[in-house]
């Protein structure tokens, strides 16, 4: 509703301003205004000459009062919170904590899906901790149950000395193999949710997640060559202690 009232408006101002641009002529008499009202030989139309017929295709004369009135200013529009794809605010130069914490409350106010989204990161990865510990759990309760069922058949065979020589097949070596491989495809996923959630974040121009590569110093021995003059750049060391600090403070204002 309030859009069509704005648009009703501009549209209010177009007409006047429009009107007010054209020269001041004395109103045409009568006849003149009939004749020139008149429907074209060439439309398949009544010719009728009364003045029922002509008033609704006459144009209205121009109002005197409309002459050099001057247009009202077009109300100004209210920003609405940014919705788009990218972020709102470039964070790639960031490298200070303080500077960081304005830029992500800009970041939030300015961008109307920041929260929703770092809401759904928090509760994908919270999902995918649980999934994996239930995983993990899983495994060990299957061999335990293995390892029982494997004693429970040993016992069973009643002729002696048949198993002697016949190695378990639950040993702990295999058990330890198996976690391990678990354990390795849950590194891989890791790896992969990190990937992906140092993208979005990026993209929602958290700082310290789309750093500048410029900026950045391998180690600290680099960092004692700098000038003074580049003092806007920063340790990978520090970068990354600065990432755990900013995933903390989002946790800590969006998470449940």
């Amino acid at each position: 509703m309030a859009q069509q009232n704005i648009g009703a408006e501009l549209d209010l101002e177009k007409i006047l301003r429009t009107l007010a641009s054209l020269p001041s002529v004395p109103p045409v008499p009568q006849q003149d205004q009939t004749e020139a009202g008149r429907p074209s030989p060439d439309v398949n139309q009544s010719h009728s000459s009364t003045p029922t017929a002509t008033s609704h295709i006459q144009a209205p004369p121009q109002d005197p009062r409309l002459t050099n009135r001057l247009v009202p200013s077009q109300r100004p529009v209210t920003s609405r919170p940014h919705s788009g794809a990218g972020p709102v605010i470039d964070s790639s130069a960031i490298t200070e904590w303080k500077h960081g914490l304005r830029c992500v409350s800009k970041a939030a106010a300015q961008n109307s899906d920041f929260i929703l989204t770092i809401q759904k990161l928090i509760k994908d990865q919270i999902h995918n901790v649980h999934n994996w510990e239930r995983g993990r759990q899983s495994i060990i309760r299957d061999q335990t149950a293995k390892r029982e069922s494997e004693k429970v058949a040993r016992a069973a065979i009643s002729l002696p000395g048949l198993l002697d020589n016949a190695p378990l097949l639950r040993t702990p070596a295999r058990e330890e193999e198996e976690l391990r491989q678990f354990d390795e495809k849950v590194y891989r996923a890791q790896e992969q949710m990190i990937i992906s959630q140092t993208a979005e974040l990026r993209r929602l121009g958290v700082p310290f997640f789309g750093t500048r590569p410029d900026l950045v110093l391998v180690s600290d021995a680099e960092a004692m060559k700098e000038s003074e003059g580049k003092a806007g750049k920063i340790t990978k060391k520090r970068l990354s202690i600065l990432q755990k600090k900013m995933l903390q403070h989002l946790l800590d204002l969006y998470g449940e």
